[in-house]
């Protein structure tokens, strides 16, 4: 830059219409670095190109924008710290997750953490802390304690902290405190029987497809091919009550994306489903409220089931264990991992990777089994 107006050795000084000095410079990194604010004289501007310069000779640099915004967050508590994450997060969470961590961050890591500075927090407050949380809610405390490890790991990232204080071994791990009930095929047969006719479907698609209970209340005509050459069922969008409305959205992951085909002897029983209880046209919804074309509500289930699930014999059954019940049966029937990856619309790469892929033509073989036993 020698030579030319307003160069240096090193650096660059430029002066503004306004009579204020900016100030730049090439860093290690090989980028521009500018001076986070102008200088009302030429002699400060030298001084904060000296000030960097001395830093890169002492080894001690590091960009100044990531310096600048690290000053302006040294005294932030850990309860401003989560809801700035919680607001800078919220375009890429769904809405009920936005809901569940706000719910996490007011009721359990705000009361308990919030007034810490974060600079200060240590492993043993955070340690003391999960101690120190209800142990009747396993799964709430576990869920907790991961949004605040991820939290204060993206401070970790930002350089505001140099260590993860959140590093309770296993916390984040979580521990049934209900075991799943794993219906044998004829008894999701019986258990559909048991139910409402109008709600029989929701038995059928979670029981022999796996599909997840908001997947089914977001289920129209057109996700259902029930023609003689196929029989099956196309995952498109999930339902979600979120603080009193309904929200129809894309499942909760890329692999929640999925075709599944349902046992032939479920063609005659949804198309009878279709025509008793569904609106025509392929946007209509295939199950609804009673006596209404709305999404039904799981509350509005939840006694038949119970009801149902006694008359079977099984009275501490959940909507969710129907979903577990085809996982089961489906391995049972042979199914390997890879098979289930496709057909529940699960995601770990890492574990699929070990074995061989699912075949759509297997995937219909599983299916078709499944029903005869």
């Amino acid at each position: 830059m020698a030579g030319k107006p307003g160069a240096r050795g090193w650096g660059r000084i430029k002066r503004r219409d306004s009579g204020r000095y900016t100030a730049a410079y090439i860093g290690p990194d090989g980028a521009l670095h500018r001076a986070p604010a102008s200088f009302p004289a030429k002699l400060d501007a030298e001084g904060w190109l000296a000030a960097e310069r001395r830093l890169i000779d002492l080894g001690q640099w590091t960009p100044p924008a990531r310096r600048s915004a690290a000053g302006t967050t040294a005294g932030v508590s850990v309860a401003e710290y989560a809801r700035r994450w919680l607001s800078e997060s919220e375009s890429r969470l769904k809405p009920r997750t936005v809901v569940l961590y706000r719910g996490y961050l007011d009721r359990l890591i705000v009361p308990g953490l919030g007034d810490r500075p974060l600079a200060a927090l240590t492993a043993a407050e955070v340690r003391s802390w999960l101690a120190g949380l209800d142990p009747a809610y396993p799964t709430r405390n576990a869920n907790a304690y991961a949004l605040l490890r991820t939290i204060l790991g993206q401070a970790v990232d930002d350089e505001l902290l140099t260590a993860n204080p959140a590093r309770v071994k296993g916390a984040a791990a979580k521990h049934r405190r209900h075991e799943p009930v794993a219906l044998a095929p004829a008894e999701i047969r019986a258990l559909a029987e048991a139910m409402p006719a109008r709600w029989r479907p929701i038995v059928f698609l979670a029981g022999f497809a796996g599909l997840r209970i908001g997947e089914i209340q977001a289920l129209r005509r057109r996700d259902l091919a029930l023609t003689a050459g196929e029989c099956t069922v196309t995952v498109r969008r999930a339902a979600v009550r979120v603080e009193g409305r309904w929200i129809v959205d894309r499942p909760k992951s890329p692999a929640a994306l999925r075709t599944v085909p349902l046992p032939p002897g479920l063609r005659t029983v949804l198309l009878e489903h279709l025509a008793a209880f569904a609106e025509p046209g392929p946007e209509a919804l295939v199950v609804t409220a009673a006596g209404s074309t709305a999404i039904v509500h799981r509350d509005s289930i939840a006694a038949p089931l119970r009801r149902a699930a006694e008359e079977i014999g099984h009275p501490t059954l959940r909507l969710h264990d129907l979903r577990h019940s085809a996982a089961t049966n489906l391995a049972n029937s042979g199914a390997t991992l890879a098979d289930l990856m496709v057909l529940m619309g699960w995601t770990s790469a890492a574990m699929a990777a070990r074995y061989t892929h699912s075949t759509a033509a297997r995937a219909a073989g599983l299916a078709a089994k499944l029903w005869e036993q």
